[in-house]
């Protein structure tokens, strides 16, 4: 394997997250009548930064601050997240890294607090070398965050892969300067991941069999 670091992104590519998103959005768009909403509109529109995916959902900020629209999603996902799971080859995958003697870390766009409690429930937090989320619920963007990471990683840019399962995973490791693959059953239609030019894997299992 030519890759010493892995840098998986969370929600959708270890945490299977996205029924419990669409579930929440789809109950905001419904209060306000802005329905109805499915995984395949939730794959059409959704997108960082996620004020801009809020817009194309239809969302009047002039009636309803983003920040308040924001906290409604959060404390929904709050309540739901325990009732979802990892993909059911995350652990593995992972396990099968370690075993290789590569070191992984996971950087994210979820706040950093919820980070670290989710990924802890599920048993990844000694599996990483760090867990880097961001300062807020709004999900702008973990490019900042993922530059400032990779200074203190000291792991040469070439060795070093991102993991993601949408076009802003792909669009921060072009921006970080390391290689990205991209995997289905996320965030993301594979239609739209294949336009990154990016290899697009259909699980983990299959991406860490291309890896060698």
């Amino acid at each position: 394997m030519r890759y010493d670091h892995i840098i998986w992104d969370w929600n959708g590519t270890l945490f299977d997250d996205t029924d419990l998103c669409v579930g929440i959005m789809g109950a905001m768009l419904d209060k306000r009548g802005l329905g109805p909403f499915d995984v395949d509109r939730y794959h059409q529109l959704f997108g960082f930064p996620v004020r801009d995916y809020y817009q194309r959902l239809g969302f009047d900020f002039d009636a309803e601050p983003f920040e308040d629209l924001a906290v409604e999603f959060i404390d929904g996902y709050s309540e739901g997240w325990r009732n979802h799971s990892l993909r059911a080859d995350a652990l593995p995958v992972s396990d099968a890294l370690r075993s290789r003697g590569i070191t992984q870390s996971i950087l994210s766009a979820a706040e950093q607090n919820l980070l670290d409690e989710t990924a802890s429930h599920f048993g990844l937090t000694d599996r990483m070398t760090a867990l880097v989320g961001i300062d807020d619920h709004h999900a702008v963007s973990k490019l900042d965050h993922g530059l400032a990471f990779l200074d203190e990683l000291h792991v040469p840019v070439d060795r070093v892969l991102f993991i993601g399962d949408t076009v802003h995973d792909h669009e921060v490791a072009t921006a970080m300067g390391v290689d990205s693959a991209l995997v289905e059953g996320g965030h993301a239609h594979r239609s739209t991941l294949q336009a990154t030019g990016a290899p697009v894997y259909p699980s983990l299992t299959a991406l860490l069999a291309a890896l060698g």
